[in-house]
């Protein structure tokens, strides 16, 4: 085997991955893609933009900043939840629906907790686990919200 074949063979993928990301991939019928793109084509940039605006001050998934944050991909998020439950064929995009409803789910437990109130350097053990609780929790958001992109094309 020659050297970088390797590599020769995951380029069609990426192609696809490109491709599937704008007109879909493989043949794809308005059956199958074109009106199942809509979803995604409407929904990919905004939840990764509010991803990417995470701001400067937000650096360990606690303060205010992070709350900020995390609060403005719940928003995208959960519009996005909203206009499934409205479409005739939302049991095709249950895993959308189960993303959004884990989000939400993650957020509310975030400011429950009062994660803005938590401080990034921790002295005492209940402020140790209480950090450690509202970081998990925000990074489950974002990641959950990446994750989510992937997400928006119906299941067959």
């Amino acid at each position: 085997m020659r050297a970088g074949t390797g590599l020769r063979s995951l380029i069609p993928l990426l192609v696809c991955g490109v491709m599937a990301a704008t007109a879909g991939c493989g043949g794809s019928t308005d059956e199958q893609g074109g009106e199942s793109l809509e979803l995604e084509a409407k929904w990919h940039d905004r939840i990764s933009e509010a991803v990417n605006a995470k701001p400067d001050g937000c650096k360990a998934g606690v303060g205010g900043a992070c709350e900020t944050h995390a609060a403005a991909v719940h928003a995208i998020t959960e519009r996005l939840h909203k206009e499934v439950e409205a479409r005739p064929d939302k049991d095709r995009y249950q895993a959308t629906l189960d993303g959004t409803t884990a989000i939400n789910e993650q957020y509310d437990q975030y400011f429950t907790e009062l994660c803005a109130t938590v401080p990034e350097t921790t002295v005492d053990a209940a402020t140790t686990q209480k950090f450690n609780t509202c970081s998990g929790l925000y990074t489950s958001i974002i990641t959950g919200a990446n994750d989510l992109q992937n997400n928006l094309r119906p299941s067959e």
